[in-house]
C-alpha cells in the first residue's frame, strides 16, 4: 500500500490507518525522501529543562526494567528533538545510530516523515507506527511507539516519550507502555513544577504576614501581588514595577533597584531570592520608601529639540543633563545600547548652547595620536564648540592618556580657546579601571540614560516622531492595535531598535495607516524567551506567510510546506501575534 501510494498518492487508501494515510500526505507536501533518513541536527538542545530533570529517574528505572529486552527509550522535546536515548541492546543502539535516531536529531515530521516521534507532535495524541508505516523506508525495520508529555500546570506540549524495538515487536504493548510512562512524567513534572510555585508562595505568604507593605512574588511562571500593592498602584504603575523585577529576579544574590512609575512615583525595590533547597525558584520584592507625586504640570513633554517622552525617569534625566550644562560641569552619560545617550546630549547642547558641536566617535579611533591632534585643531577654529565624544570606553588606555592629556589643556585654557562643554557616552559597565583613572576625574556628574522598557509609556510619543523623521512628507501613521503591540515589547536595543523598526516599516508602507501585519517578525511576537538562529529564521518565515496569505494559517502552512497542526503549534510556541 505504501509502495502504491508514493506511485499515485490519493485521498484514502482502503487497508490503511487514517492517522498514518494522512501523515503519508504532509510527508509528500515536506518533500521527505521516501528512502534516505535526512534528520536536522541541531546541537544547542536543552538538556537540563524541567522535562528532562523529571523524566532522568523514570526513564533510568525503566531501562533497567527493560534490560533484557530490546526496546530503545527516546525522550524529545516539543519540536521532536531527541535529548535523551538508551537502549541496552547493542544491536538495537546500532540500528538506531544508522538512521540517527539519537541525541541530537530532529524526528519531527517536517525531518523525517512519518514516525513515532513526529507523528505524535502532530496528532497530538499517543501513536504506533509499525514497519512499512513508516514513511521512510529505512524506518520499516522497527516498531516505534509514542506518546505525548504535556506541561501540568500550564497544559502545552513539551514532548514525546517514544519506545523503540524491531518489526515484530508486540507494538500495543509497546503503545500502552509509553503512554503510562507519559504519565509519570507528567506526574513527576507536577510535583517538581508545584513545589518550586509552594516554596515561593510560602516565603510570600510569610512575608505578608511580617508587615503590611507591598509585595511582589516572581518567578517565570507566577506574579503575585499582595493587596496592599493593588492599594497603592493602579494598572499601569504595577505593570511598571513587573518590568523592573525582571531585571534581577532571576539573581541569586540580593539587590534593590528604583523605579520611576508612569505615575511620577519613584519606588524601592528590595529585592531577596528565594531557594528550594539548592534551586533558585522565584524572588520576592517589598515596595517601600515611596516619594510623593510630582506635581501633574511635570509630565508635560521634555522641551529639548529633536526629543520626545515624558515618563519620569526620562525627564529626570534630561533635567539632570541640562543642570550639567548650565553649571558649566564636563558630563558623562551612561546607560545601555540605543537608549539615547548621544541625541541627550546633542539636544541639550543645542538648547543651551547653540553654535558648532564637535561630534566624534572613539570606537573605531587607530592613530590616538593624530586623533588627539585632529580634535584640538578642531576646538582651536574657535567659537568654541560643544564637544560630544561618543563610546568613550571603546578607548585603550593609550587613547584615553592622549584625550586627558587634551582634557588638561582645555581646563586651563581660557573659554574662547577651549570647548563650550564635553560630553561623552560609555556603556552600562565601563570596560575596566583605565577610564575611571584617567577620563572621570575632569567629570562632575554622571547621568544614567534609562533603558525603553523602564519608560515603556513614551513609546507612545516616540512612535510618530521617529516615523515621521523616515516618512518626510509622506502621510503615515500607526494605528492603535499596533501602538499597544509595540508597547507589550522588551525593547531590549531600545530607542535605537524601534527606530530600525520603524525605518523598515516606512519603506515597506508609504502611506496610510500602518498595521500589526506591516511590522516586522521580531515584533509580532511577545515572548520574552531568547530564540535561537534557528527558530528566528522559522518564527520570520512563518510571519511572512501569515501576512501573505492574509492571516489564512492553512494557506500559510501549504506554502511552507508544513501541516496544519504544526503552524498552529509554531504560532503558539512563537507566541505570534495575528495581524
Amino acid at each position: 500500500m505504501r509502495e502504491k501510494f508514493l506511485s499515485r498518492p490519493v485521498p484514502e487508501l482502503a487497508g490503511v490507518r487514517e492517522i498514518i494515510s494522512a501523515s503519508w500526505r504532509r510527508a509528500l507536501e515536506h518533500r521527505i525522501d521516501a528512502d534516505e533518513p535526512d534528520p536536522i541536527f541541531v546541537p544547542d538542545r536543552d538538556e537540563d529543562s524541567l522535562l528532562v530533570r523529571c523524566a532522568k529517574p523514570i526513564l533510568e528505572n525503566l531501562t533497567t526494567e527493560l534490560s533484557d529486552h530490546p526496546v530503545a527509550i527516546l525522550l524529545t522535546d516539543a519540536d521532536g528533538l531527541v535529548v535523551s536515548r538508551s537502549s541496552p541492546d547493542h544491536a538495537l543502539h546500532s540500528g538506531l545510530d544508522r538512521i540517527c535516531l539519537a541525541p541530537g536529531f530532529s524526528y519531527a515530521e517536517e525531518s523525517i516523515g512519518t514516525n513515532g516521534i513526529g507523528t505524535t507532535l502532530e496528532c497530538q495524541q499517543p501513536v504506533l507506527v509499525s514497519g512499512f508505516e513508516h514513511f521512510n523506508s529505512r524506518l520499516a525495520a522497527f516498531e516505534c511507539a509514542g506518546a505525548p508529555i504535556h506541561h501540568p500546570i500550564r497544559g502545552h506540549l513539551v514532548g514525546v516519550l517514544d519506545l523503540t524495538s524491531w518489526t515484530g515487536a508486540p507494538g500495543p504493548l509497546l503503545l500502552t507502555l509509553a503512554r503510562t510512562t507519559a504519565k509519570r512524567i507528567e506526574e513527576a513534572m507536577l510535583a517538581g513544577a508545584g513545589a518550586r510555585e509552594l516554596a515561593l508562595f510560602r516565603e510570600y505568604l510569610a512575608s505578608c504576614r511580617r508587615g503590611s507593605g507591598a509585595i511582589i512574588a516572581v518567578n517565570e511562571d507566577v506574579v503575585m501581588v499582595n493587596n496592599h500593592a493593588q492599594d497603592l498602584y493602579d494598572a499601569a504603575d504595577r505593570a511598571a514595577l513587573i518590568t523592573h523585577t525582571a531585571d534581577v529576579a532571576g539573581s541569586p544574590t540580593p539587590a534593590t533597584v528604583l523605579a520611576d512609575l508612569p505615575s511620577g512615583v519613584v519606588a524601592r525595590l528590595e529585592y531577596r531570592p528565594v531557594h528550594h533547597g539548592s534551586t533558585l525558584v522565584g524572588g520576592l520584592f517589598r515596595v517601600k520608601n515611596q516619594a510623593v507625586p510630582r506635581r501633574a504640570a511635570g509630565r508635560a513633554e521634555v522641551r529639548l529639540p529633536g526629543l520626545a517622552g515624558s515618563s519620569p525617569v526620562w525627564r529626570q534625566a534630561c533635567a539632570a543633563a541640562e543642570a550639567s550644562i548650565t553649571g558649566r560641569n564636563w558630563l558623562v552619560l551612561t546607560g545601555e545600547t540605543g537608549t539615547g545617550k548621544t541625541a541627550l546630549a546633542q539636544a541639550v547642547a543645542r538648547r543651551h548652547a547653540p553654535g558648532r558641536q564637535v561630534v566624534l566617535d572613539c570606537a573605531p579611533v587607530g592613530d590616538y595620536e593624530a586623533w588627539a591632534h585632529a580634535l584640538a585643531d578642531e576646538v582651536s577654529c574657535g567659537n568654541s564648540p560643544v564637544v560630544i565624544l561618543r563610546h568613550a570606553d571603546a578607548l585603550t588606555e593609550e587613547g584615553m592618556q592622549r584625550l586627558s592629556e587634551l582634557f588638561t589643556t582645555w581646563q586651563a585654557a581660557p573659554p574662547d580657546e577651549a570647548p563650550a562643554w564635553v560630553a561623552v557616552t560609555v556603556g552600562e559597565d565601563p570596560r575596566g579601571s583605565e577610564i575611571h583613572n584617567w577620563l572621570m576625574p575632569f567629570f562632575a556628574h554622571t547621568v544614567e540614560v534609562p533603558p525603553l522598557r523602564h519608560r515603556i509609556e513614551d513609546v507612545r510619543p516616540l512612535v510618530p516622531a521617529l516615523l515621521a523623521r523616515h516618512a518626510g512628507n509622506r502621510d503615515l501613521e500607526v494605528s492603535d492595535a499596533c501602538l499597544r503591540q509595540l508597547m507589550r515589547l522588551p525593547w531590549p536595543g531600545n530607542v535605537g531598535q524601534l527606530d530600525d523598526v520603524l525605518a523598515q516599516v516606512s519603506r515597506r508602507r508609504r502611506t496610510g495607516v500602518v498595521e500589526v501585519d506591516d511590522l516586522p517578525a521580531e515584533c509580532r511576537t511577545v515572548t520574552r524567551r531568547q530564540l535561537t538562529r534557528l527558530e528566528i529564521m522559522e518564527r520570520d518565515a512563518i510571519v511572512r506567510s501569515l501576512a501573505a496569505n492574509n492571516g489564512n494559517k492553512e494557506r500559510a502552512a501549504a506554502d511552507l510546506g508544513m501541516s496544519r497542526a504544526t503552524i498552529y503549534r509554531k504560532i503558539r510556541a512563537f507566541s505570534i501575534v495575528p495581524g
